[in-house]
């Protein structure tokens, strides 16, 4: 079976962008550390402060995405990662403006270039003070607050993207097979195959899968796209369609035997 996973050239695409920022990243910490004339107005060290935020946000989107392919594709992810970028450059500008005093860490660009960078993603995280409305909903006013439109804004395209790709691709693994079965089966095939999940992803998992098998108000060709859907967000579509080619195998073999054996009797 062939599935649609995401292209080679979208893989491609986003090493190509990674791997830009890593080596420019480098290439402007190493000129931190140098004296002369490219580094009068600290340049390099202004753009290393964002491109720390940079990477802060990044991080941000993986934890919460779980799923690297689609973050550059979705605009919103990439505001959110402009915000903290911009943060970043503003943070050092400010610092070495107004010559703010930092202590003996602040003696060297480096000792700044961390200030400026790691400060200003503490300082975006950060709310002046929270208040409950009428309804007893907790709101925060801050810069928090900013960063949380976007990054709820990010996380509905993001939803959008990946339920539409993963209708189109576990609809048609998932056929055909036999629920009860495969609910026991296939969730033990995928885990085991698995060394990176925490006890808490695995408490969740089993728990979702309780739910469904418990469920009698969907049909039970929904539940097998559903289990799909639920193991394919901590194994990916690769592995989830490999498990299901396997499991397919085992219960093709099983009948054949069970027919055999019938037919001795």
């Amino acid at each position: 079976m062939i599935i649609d996973t995401p292209s080679k050239k979208r893989k491609v695409q986003n090493s190509v962008v990674i791997t830009s920022i890593v080596l420019i990243t480098v290439f402007l910490a190493w000129g931190c550390t140098k004296q002369g004339s490219f580094l009068q107005n600290n340049i390099c060290c202004l753009l290393v402060s964002g491109v720390i935020g940079l990477f802060v946000g990044l991080s941000e989107l993986l934890n919460r995405y779980k799923a690297f392919q689609y973050i550059f594709g979705n605009i919103y992810s990439w505001i959110y990662m402009l915000i903290n970028f911009l943060a970043g450059l503003l943070a050092y500008t400010i610092i070495v403006k107004y010559k703010l005093d930092l202590g003996t860490i602040g003696a060297n660009n480096i000792g700044k270039t961390l200030v400026a960078g790691l400060g200003a993603m503490a300082f975006l995280r950060s709310s002046f003070f929270n208040y409950k409305d009428s309804n007893g909903k907790t709101l925060e006013i801050g810069p928090a607050a900013l960063l949380t439109v976007f990054l709820r804004a990010s996380e509905r395209q993001f939803d959008q993207l990946v339920a539409k790709k993963q209708l189109e691709h576990i609809r048609p693994i998932m056929k055909g097979l036999p629920f009860l079965k495969t609910s026991r089966d296939l969730p033990s095939i995928v885990l085991n195959s698995m060394v990176v999940l925490t006890d808490d992803e695995l408490k969740k998992l089993n728990d979702d899968i309780a739910k469904l098998i418990n469920d009698d108000t969907i049909t039970s060709e929904t539940k097998c796209i559903v289990l799909g859907i639920l193991l394919a967000r901590y194994c990916g579509i690769l592995l989830l369609e490999e498990a299901v080619i396997s499991l397919r195998e085992i219960y093709s073999s099983t009948q054949n035997s069970v027919q055999i054996k019938d037919l001795s009797l």
